[in-house]
């Protein structure tokens, strides 16, 4: 772990995308028509919130504020 450098913008990056993930997966589940996909796209918006919640975990951790990704993610 000592090797790694911490890239805060990477980071806020990387939670606009799982947001972004997870937003798409709650429109596709939302839209989806065949009842044969409900059941992936339930998996599919339950993976994408689970990674979003633990980024959000991840950013506390590290010390970023809510403002900071909050700004990110409305910038």
């Amino acid at each position: 772990m000592d090797d790694y450098i911490f890239d805060e913008k990477e980071f806020l990056q990387l939670i606009q995308e799982a947001r972004d993930e997870w937003l798409q997966a709650q429109n596709y589940f939302e839209n989806v028509s065949d009842p044969e996909l409900v059941d992936y796209a339930i998996y599919r918006a339950e993976a994408a919130k689970r990674r979003y919640m633990y980024l959000l975990k991840q950013a506390r951790i590290y010390g970023l504020e809510n403002h900071q990704v909050i700004q990110e993610l409305e910038g």
